[in-house]
């Protein structure tokens, strides 16, 4: 659900203002002899929902088409519904790009923990994971370059995606792991 409602943000900001607007639209009016602090908050929300309708009435004639006409492009300027996965310069598919990416968290995580070793902050179990890590990371690296060798001369890469795939979920877990534990001492 949440994943649902990333990736359709322009519309569920939609619906919720709609929802919002019509919670305000739908306060009474308040009275001339009624409380001061009620007719400020029911001034505010009214100004603060932008309910045109409200606000304006039917004082502005031909309103309504020039607020379709401005919604026009801003309906057309928001992303589809999927989510749109950039592919990085040189890379020869999705697939490579998308491993590079995670080859790319591995090394930094490595990086960091190599930094905190050197500074002695590291304990030795920590140091057992940080070393399974690095070899999960040669290991993935390896066969990211195997399959990237393969797609790039027109091999078939169907067994190289597979250990590719396989490598980079054992590198993965093993930075999840890495990370729950922690490393310093």
């Amino acid at each position: 659900m949440i994943n649902f409602l990333l990736q359709h943000q322009f519309w569920v900001a939609v619906g919720l203002y709609w929802i919002f607007s019509a919670a305000i639209s739908a306060m009474p009016e308040p009275k001339a002899d009624g409380s001061p602090g009620y007719l400020w908050l029911y001034r505010f929300l009214h100004t603060t929902a932008g309910n045109l309708t409200t606000a304006f009435g039917n004082r502005i004639p031909g309103i309504k088409p020039f607020i379709l006409l401005l919604l026009v492009p801003i309906v057309f300027s928001t992303t589809a519904c999927a989510a749109h996965y950039r592919i990085h310069p040189g890379a020869v598919n999705a697939t490579d790009s998308a491993a590079y990416d995670a080859l790319l968290i591995a090394e930094a995580e490595i990086n960091k923990a190599r930094m905190d070793y050197q500074a002695g902050q590291v304990t030795s179990d920590a140091r057992n994971r940080l070393d399974n890590l690095i070899r999960l990371y040669n290991v993935a690296r390896e066969s990211w370059l195997t399959y990237r060798g393969a797609v790039a001369t027109n091999n078939p890469p169907d067994q190289y995606f597979q250990q590719l795939s396989q490598n980079l979920t054992d590198l993965l877990n093993a930075i999840r792991a890495f990370e729950e534990k922690g490393v310093r001492q």
